[in-house]
């Protein structure tokens, strides 16, 4: 359905996911090379309590600017700087970062979408897994963790070591520019079922454990964290990072910026 649908853009990467992915884990780098190639096809999303539906397809993945949604344009124009693009997808926030004439370092665990990025046009491009992210890139001015990629982390305790880890890779005015899904917002049955198993097993809310199916190829499962704002402000404290701006999107989307203070 439609809330399904949303929620399936903050779980087109690999959330909690060690490493470079396999070739026959790599669903979106698949999906992402044959819309480049002309061959169509429908990702499938699916959760570990066997809830399913469709993942977000080539339409979202490959949108231009101008076919972004409100929310996202406005929070793209906080971007500034060299910035470093986490979960790159197809490339699409990196491209417009480098039309802005911005240096960008845009790194992916999926080797198909850093072919994808290079071959559209992304001139950095690399694979490169969160854990490795260090002072060696370089300084940066904005990190991006759109599409949901503000939990691909994975647990709370994942997603605030995250946080730490731009903390140190930012310089004294840096920012993090991000979109999630607020766990608390249009919920079916099934959703509300799911919140309360994470309370009862003392998980957050908005840790959602899925996968990516697409073709004969399926990602491992990894553990996504969506965040309300109050639980973002929550779980930021200690991390270097204050919520200094947010925009409601189509519900349950918002878009935000942390900063430091």
């Amino acid at each position: 359905d439609a809330a399904h649908r949303r929620r399936a853009r903050a779980a087109h990467l690999r959330g909690g996911i060690a490493g470079i992915l396999d070739p026959d884990e790599d669903a979106l780098g698949r999906l992402l090379l044959d819309h480049l190639d002309g061959r169509s096809g429908e990702p499938l999303l699916e959760r570990d309590d066997g809830h399913t539906g469709a993942a977000l397809g080539p339409e979202w993945l490959f949108a231009e600017h101008d076919r972004w949604v409100e929310a996202e344009r406005e929070a793209f124009e906080l971007v500034r700087g060299r910035v470093l693009d986490i979960g790159a997808g197809a490339g699409r926030h990196s491209l417009e970062a480098q039309r802005r004439g911005l240096e960008v370092v845009a790194i992916d665990i999926s080797p198909g979408a850093v072919d994808a990025c290079r071959r559209r046009g992304v001139r950095d491009a690399r694979l490169l897994p969160l854990e490795e992210i260090d002072e060696q890139l370089g300084v940066f001015d904005t990190a991006l963790l759109m599409c949901g990629n503000l939990g691909l982390a994975g647990n709370a305790a994942e997603t605030s070591a995250l946080l730490q880890r731009l903390h140190d890779v930012t310089s004294s005015e840096g920012r993090i520019v991000f979109d999630t899904v607020d766990p608390h917002v249009e919920n079916d049955a099934d959703d509300l079922a799911y919140l309360e198993r994470n309370r009862v097993t003392g998980r957050m809310p908005g840790e959602v454990t899925i996968r990516i199916r697409y073709r004969e190829l399926a990602t491992p499962w990894f553990t996504l964290l969506c965040l309300s704002p109050a639980e973002l402000e929550a779980l930021a404290e200690g991390t270097g990072w204050r919520l200094a701006w947010r925009k409601d999107g189509e519900p349950p989307d918002w878009y935000g910026l942390l900063e430091k203070p």
